[in-house]
């Protein structure tokens, strides 16, 4: 009997040794030369575009029509460029709504005979006309006159000059 008490004290032993062996706490020199990287923490924040009433877009869009009343135009040519679709648009909504008119006025450089240059501006002002009209405006609303060569925006004689000298003006009415 007492060969069966100590068979079972040492089997009870056993097993408590094995499982303190599994034990998951790590010994006292392992700590002391483990290094704990920091971690960095991310804050997010979640960005909403603002929204933009209809007054405000109203607001910004004849801001930028104030801005952008010449298109401008490559030498002896009466194409009107991409660049300048978007504002046209913008000009053909707002005479519609508002029943505004407008006179489109060509100019020309100073190369070329007079009479080819009034023809040329004539051209420039039709074509940002026709394009108006494709956006909604009246033809009623539209009045077109070419100046030619005869009211420079810059006196130069340089292509920088001549450059700013081929174009058409919106002017509102």
């Amino acid at each position: 009997m007492l060969f069966e008490k100590s068979t079972k004290l040492l089997i009870t032993a056993i097993c408590a040794i094995g499982l303190a062996a599994c034990s998951t706490t790590p010994d006292v020199e392992e700590t002391a030369t483990e290094t704990v990287e920091p971690v960095e923490t991310v804050e997010t924040t979640t960005v909403t575009e603002p929204t933009i009433s209809a007054e405000e877009q109203m607001r910004m869009e004849s801001e930028e029509m104030r801005k952008a009343r010449t298109v401008y135009f490559e030498f002896d040519d009466a194409t009107v460029q991409q660049q300048y679709l978007a504002v046209l648009e913008l000009h053909a909504k707002f005479l519609a709504e508002s029943g505004m008119t407008v006179t489109l006025e060509g100019h020309a450089d100073e190369r070329g005979a007079p009479a080819y240059n009034l023809a040329l501006g004539e051209q420039r002002a039709n074509s940002v006309a026709q394009y108006l009209m494709n956006y909604g405006l009246a033809e009623s609303q539209i009045t077109v006159v070419s100046y030619g060569e005869e009211r420079p925006a810059d006196m130069g004689h340089s292509e920088g000059s001549w450059e700013k000298n081929r174009r058409v003006e919106i002017v509102y009415r």
